[in-house]
């Protein structure tokens, strides 16, 4: 048997640098992409030789269950020879010459490439997205709510408060129509929001057309409105030609059947004897939302309208966009990291959400067949009879949506699918690339994890075990095997106070953790998890400040990237029931009672820092300090410190501001409202929480003294 070694350990960072020439090769046309390919080996080829010196071609033999090295001699392998005539006809004139030369320098050249080529093709990130460089806005869209859909973006209208509407119609794709009309007037109906009191629609001067003919007005987008005012000409002879019965109805969509139907929501209605007197008609209203206004006259009185005028309260309704299911390359991805042509995706103003699954049906359709339900792809469903349409539901294998949090997926991965929605809540608000990265292979095949105690009492250190399952991949082509993983993340609002010891099939092992405050903490293992069926206990201190704390838990691995230099692969852990010495599982730590009388406790651990302060600026005792922890907020509540005298009157209000639960310090520099350093005496101090559910408060006394 002949074993080949490269020492190729200097030249493997260079050859790092051609991930993205590499990928040329296969994206390319044939023409360049060969070009690509031959110069890349030829610079192989000056790279190898540049260090032949260190490759050695030897043959080993084995004697019983021993490899024994035989000194260099000639090697007589027929397949080898066979191999390189094949590899002779296929090549060009080029790697011809070298494996005619030297054809054992010429298979250790080519496997240098074969090599570069599989590390480019594991290492790489790959993504799916929407937008430049990826599939068009409009073809990804399964779904759209008051958003503006085309093939390189989508985007809310901008829209100021107060805002005459008309004047954008044909910007934004309106119109206005009167009934019976099938197509756009630009010669009557465009003189209501042309801007000019001279230009006019009169129903009298088309004989086609009735006075009581319906108008119909498309905004060309979703806008929340709340005033409407139209006019007549106002000159001596025209100003008497006003509407004085009508209605005034709006509505999302039109109804089937045409212009004429009355729309859904009324806004106003003028009659007899209830008609309206004023030339200029100037209604408002409660704001609603709308894309069409329409207007009904209901008199057989000569009319007209110069100006038609709809206005915005500056608000849109929230625009929804929903793609379609996007696959990933690899059919067990991990997913990574979300971004978007503007950067920061935490900064951005528009809300992400995913979900996953194994195949592209996130919801599953039916129809009946006499008492029988039968699948069926959702476009058939739509097609289908409403009377033999079945019902739509969830499919079990899809996750639910989650919300995308420090620029990265927190659905499932090992889904090869992914579906995301996109909410756009404000005026203005555009996006033109939004990309879903993903890396190959996964780190574990499953990973679960459980939390013990699932209860603790507020504020209190209670001591928990986190328990992680990891099965793992450890067989078939290297490329596909599992990473495993180094490091663990812990994503929770606890407070913690000490992690480890860490434990790992119930040894214990080195590891080293960052707590970051209000956050979480990383873990970094000694040695790398690589064992299918890894176990792992992880012992912290902490103290839970709300009810349902969630733990998220993720394992971690850093690996080489062609782009980057390296990138960062995360998969979640699923909550499950893995441990069992412990009754249930989850990632969830409830509050106990407390006190079982059912009470709700908002403040606790109050600590006077001192009982008198001296506020003469020599940096001690200086100011009040009390310490506390605020409990059980799922919402930020109100929180006040302020002082007073002992007549009640209040000399302070030193902290009014909205606060969530955590441990908290408050301060008072022993000064008045109007700056003024107070005279010496006693003080009451009053804490006060005021949450939705229910409120707390407590008194102490502090002295001032200089």
């Amino acid at each position: 048997m002949t074993v080949v070694g490269l020492g190729l350990q200097r030249t493997w960072p260079t050859f790092w640098t051609w991930g993205p020439r590499l990928r040329s090769v296969f994206t390319s046309d044939l023409v360049d992409g060969v070009s690509t390919l031959c110069s890349l080996i030829e610079e192989t080829w000056a790279l190898v030789d540049e260090h032949m010196p260190s490759v050695e071609i030897v043959e080993v033999e084995r004697t019983a269950n021993t490899w024994v090295h035989v000194p260099q001699r000639p090697c007589h392998c027929t397949f080898w020879r066979s191999f390189c005539s094949w590899i002779h006809d296929l090549l060009p004139p080029f790697p011809r010459r070298a494996l005619a030369d030297d054809p054992f320098r010429f298979m250790i050249r080519l496997s240098s490439v074969l090599l570069l080529v599989i590390a480019t093709a594991v290492n790489a990130i790959e993504f799916v997205g929407v937008g430049v460089g990826a599939l068009s806005w409009d073809q990804a869209k399964s779904s759209s709510r008051f958003v503006t859909v085309e093939a390189d973006s989508i985007w809310m209208w901008d829209i100021a408060t107060e805002a005459n509407l008309t004047p954008g119609l044909a910007e934004r794709g309106g119109f206005a129509l009167y009934a019976g009309e099938t197509g756009i007037d630009t010669l009557r109906t465009t003189a209501l929001f042309d801007g000019d009191l001279t230009t006019y629609f009169d129903p009298d001067e088309n004989a086609a057309i009735e006075r009581s003919s319906t108008i119909l007005v498309d905004l060309g987008g979703t806008f929340n409105i709340n005033r409407v005012r139209f006019v007549p000409r106002l000159d001596v002879i025209h100003r008497n030609r006003f509407l004085q019965e009508f209605s005034l109805r709006s509505a999302l969509s039109l109804p089937l059947g045409g212009v004429d139907l009355l729309l859904e929501r009324s806004l106003a209605h003028f009659l007899a004897p209830n008609e309206n007197t004023e030339p200029v008609v100037d209604l408002r209203f409660n704001s609603v939302s709308a894309r069409f206004v329409q207007l009904v006259p209901l008199t057989g009185r000569a009319w007209e309208i110069a100006e038609l005028e709809v206005y915005s309260d500056g608000t849109v309704p929230q625009g929804e966009y929903v793609s379609v299911p996007l696959p990933a390359r690899q059919a067990t991805p991990v997913w990574g990291q979300v971004r978007y042509e503007g950067g920061n995706l935490a900064q951005a103003p528009f809300v992400v959400q995913t979900r996953t699954g194994p195949d592209p049906h996130p919801v599953l359709h039916f129809i009946k067949n006499g008492d029988e339900l039968v699948p069926i792809d959702g476009d058939s469903w739509a097609t289908t009879l409403p009377g033999l349409q079945g019902p739509r539901e969830p499919n079990p294998a899809w996750s639910g949506w989650s919300t995308v949090t420090e620029g990265a997926v927190r659905s499932p991965s090992l889904n090869r699918y992914l579906q995301f929605r996109v909410a756009l809540p404000a005026p203005g608000t555009g996006l033109g690339q939004l990309r879903f990265d993903y890396s190959f292979p996964p780190i574990a095949r499953d990973l679960a994890a459980e939390i013990w105690p699932r209860t603790a009492t507020a504020g209190v250190e209670t001591d928990f075990t986190l328990f992680l399952a990891a099965e793992m991949k450890t067989s078939g082509a290297v490329q596909r095997r599992d990473t495993g993983f180094r490091q663990i993340e812990v994503r929770t609002s606890v407070e913690i106070s000490r992690v480890g010891p860490v434990f790992v099939d119930d040894e214990e092992v080195f590891a080293t953790a960052q707590v970051q405050p209000g956050v979480g903490f990383s873990l970094n293992l000694w040695e790398r998890v690589l064992k299918d069926g890894s176990f792992l206990q992880i012992e912290l201190t902490a103290a839970a400040l709300r009810d349902r704390t969630q733990f998220e838990v993720r394992a971690v691995d850093r690996r080489s990237d062609v782009d980057d230099g390296q990138s960062v692969a995360y998969q979640l852990a699923r909550p499950a029931d893995i441990d069992v010495s412990t009754p249930g599982g989850g990632l969830i730590v409830d509050l106990d009672d407390d006190g079982g009388d059912g009470r709700t406790e908002l403040l606790a651990n109050i600590r006077l820092h001192s009982p008198v302060i001296t506020p003469n600026g020599d940096g001690a005792n200086d100011a009040l300090q009390v310490s506390l922890s605020l409990l059980k907020l799922l919402e930020p509540a109100r929180l006040r410190l302020e002082i007073f005298g002992l007549d009640g009157q209040r000399v302070r209000r030193a902290v009014d501001r909205p606060s969530t639960s955590g441990n908290l310090t408050l301060s008072w520099d022993g000064r008045d409202d109007a700056g003024r350093v107070v005279p010496p005496g006693s003080y009451v101090y009053q804490i006060r929480v005021d949450a939705d559910a229910s409120n707390a408060r407590h008194h102490g006394i502090v002295s001032v003294a200089y």
